[in-house]
C-alpha cells in the first residue's frame, strides 16, 4: 500500500509541472481539445474520485450522526475528512526511512457541535508534544491505533480542550490532555499561549507549554518566534524548543519557509542539546486534495560531537 501511495503521488505531482500561466491563457481556446488528454484524463479522474469518495465518507459520518442524534438539529455542513500521509527522510549516516500514517476525523454536529473523533495510526497529541516536529517532522510518528474524543469550549477568549484517547493495544489503555489556549491580536503581532496538562499510560503525568509570537511584515511574509517545552514528571524530564521561523506565501498554493530550531533538556542539568537549521517548501498541488513539503535541514547535535548532519525530508498528503 505504501508504495503504491508513492507511485500515486509521483504521477500526480509530474502533472503540475505544466507552465501555470500558458495554461490559464490558453485555457477557453485549447479546451476542447485537451479534454480527452492524458494529462486532464488524470487530473478529472483523480478530482472525481476524490469527490465521491469525500461524498461516500461524509453521507456515513452523518448516518452516523444522525443516528446518535435521534434527529437533524442543524443546517451545519459535516466537515468530515480522512487524511493519508507519507515521510520519506534521510539523514546523513542513516539509512532512508518510510513513515505511513492514517488520520480520520469525524465530526458530529448534529450530536454535540463541539465534539469530534479522531481515528489515527499514531498519537496526535503526543507528536504536537514533540516540540521539534511542530515545525519540522524528519522522524518516525510511533504507531499507535486509537480513538480520540474531544470536547471543546470557549471560556471568554481561552479554549478549552478536553481531549482522552483509547489505545487500540493489548491491553487497553486510555490517556488524557487538558489544555487551554488562546491568541491575543496586537496591532502588529499576535501572542499565541497553550498549556496543556496530560497524562499517558507509558509515561505518567506531564506538562506541556508553549508561547509562540507571530509578526505579519506584509501580505506575503511573516515571522514566527516560537517557544516550547514538555516537562514528564516520571523521568523528571524537560524538553525545550526555541526558535524561529520566516514565512514568505509565493502564490495561493506555494510557499516557503526558513528557520532555526535550538533543542535543550535539563539532563542531566539544563544544556543546549542541539540546533538545526532547516528550508521547507510547501505546495498544494491540488486544493484540499494533494500536497506535499519538502525539507531540507542541516542538523548539529551533542551526541554527534556537534559535527553536522544534512539530511531532508518529504511529506505527501493525500485528504479526502
Amino acid at each position: 500500500m505504501r508504495r503504491g501511495f508513492l507511485i500515486l503521488i509521483l504521477l500526480f505531482s509530474k502533472v503540475t509541472l505544466a507552465d501555470d500561466s500558458s495554461l490559464t491563457s490558453t485555457a477557453n481556446v485549447e479546451k476542447s481539445e485537451d479534454s480527452d488528454s492524458p494529462k486532464n484524463s488524470w487530473t478529472q479522474r483523480m478530482i472525481k474520485s476524490n469527490i465521491e469518495i469525500s461524498e461516500w465518507f461524509d453521507s456515513m459520518a452523518e448516518g452516523i450522526d444522525l443516528y446518535l442524534a435521534g434527529k437533524k438539529l442543524t443546517q451545519k455542513k459535516n466537515t468530515s475528512k480522512v487524511r493519508f500521509e507519507e515521510l520519506v527522510s534521510s539523514s546523513e549516516g542513516q539509512e532512508v526511512t518510510h513513515d505511513f500514517t492514517v488520520g480520520v476525523i469525524l465530526r458530529l454536529p448534529n450530536l454535540e457541535q463541539y465534539w469530534q473523533v479522531k481515528f489515527t495510526s499514531y498519537d496526535e497529541m503526543e507528536e504536537k508534544r514533540r516540540s521539534q516536529t511542530a515545525y519540522l517532522r524528519q522522524t518516525r510518528r510511533q504507531e499507535n491505533y486509537g480513538a480520540t474524543i474531544g470536547a471543546f469550549r470557549k471560556l471568554g477568549n481561552v479554549r478549552v480542550a478536553f481531549q482522552p484517547r483509547i489505545q487500540l493495544q493489548d491491553p487497553l489503555s486510555v490517556s488524557h490532555s487538558l489544555s487551554f489556549e488562546s491568541i491575543a491580536e496586537m496591532k502588529t503581532f499576535s501572542i499565541n499561549p497553550k498549556l496543556e496538562l496530560y497524562a499517558v499510560a507509558d509515561k505518567g503525568t506531564g506538562v506541556f507549554w508553549s508561547l509562540n509570537f507571530n509578526f505579519n511584515i506584509n501580505q506575503n511574509y511573516s515571522l514566527t518566534l516560537f517557544n516550547s517545552g514538555d516537562y514528564v514528571a516520571q523521568i523528571h524530564l524537560e524538553s525545550v524548543t526555541n526558535g524561529f521561523s520566516l514565512q514568505q506565501v509565493i502564490t495561493d498554493n506555494t510557499a516557503i519557509s526558513y528557520g532555526t530550531n535550538f533543542f535543550s533538556n535539563n539532563r542531566p542539568h539544563y544544556h543546549l542539546e542541539g540546533y538545526s537549521f532547516f528550508t521547507t517548501w510547501s505546495q498544494n498541488i491540488y486544493k484540499n486534495i494533494l500536497d506535499f513539503s519538502l525539507t531540507p535541514h542541516l542538523d548539529f547535535f551533542r551526541e554527534a560531537n556537534w559535527h553536522g548532519r544534512a539530511g531532508i525530508a518529504l511529506t505527501m498528503g493525500l485528504s479526502f
